[in-house]
């Protein structure tokens, strides 16, 4: 009878798949996940660097909750990826905000009745808890964004100083030639004036 609710965190237990991550786990996937993704310019993670995220995962944790395979994370990584997109095309940042609050009475005037005050508090805190990985998801998702198009602008900086560069040294190229050209021109033009004095 006790045994029913003392273990939350079945993996078949529950209404949701992302139900048993916890705040910190999160935090440290998106990390492991975001340094990889900054590594690979933006690139889709391989398996071998799935793993390395789920290893790091697994050592924070301690083995104190189940392990996360590399799957699990690539799961939850997508989840978040999808929540923050929708979040954002949505004014997300008044949204996010709204879940981080401390107390939201509409929230919970919504769907529960006062008997299922308990279950309400857990919604909410997974809500916030989620709202807060979204918020983290975001700020290394900015980050990468940012740094990719200071890194996209940097290199039309170069390509367009060495379009000028090349452009000066053809131009370089043509006046010299024609200086030499006119070089070629001038004694032809004197030979047979010099040739009829003679």
């Amino acid at each position: 009878m006790g045994n029913q609710g003392a273990h939350t965190s079945r993996p078949h237990h529950g209404g949701g798949r992302e139900d048993c991550w916890s705040e910190g786990a999160t935090e440290t996937l998106i990390d492991a996940w975001g340094d990889r993704y900054v590594q690979l310019n933006r690139g889709n993670l391989r398996q071998k660097d799935w793993k390395e995220v789920a290893d790091a995962v697994n050592a924070r944790q301690n083995g104190v909750k189940p392990r996360r395979t590399d799957i699990q994370c690539k799961n939850r990584v997508d989840t978040l990826k999808k929540k923050y997109k929708a979040e954002k095309g949505q004014a997300g940042a008044f949204k996010v905000a709204f879940l981080l609050s401390s107390r939201s009475p509409c929230w919970n005037q919504r769907r529960y009745s006062v008997e299922q005050k308990n279950n309400t508090v857990t919604e909410e805190s997974a809500y916030k808890e989620l709202a807060r990985a979204i918020l983290r998801f975001g700020e290394i998702y900015e980050r990468i964004e940012s740094s990719k198009q200071q890194q996209m602008m940097e290199l039309e900086k170069q390509r367009m100083e060495f379009t000028k560069d090349l452009e000066f040294q053809r131009m370089n190229m043509f006046m010299e030639a024609q200086v030499e050209l006119e070089k070629m021109k001038r004694p032809t033009k004197y030979a047979p004036s010099a040739g009829k004095k003679l």
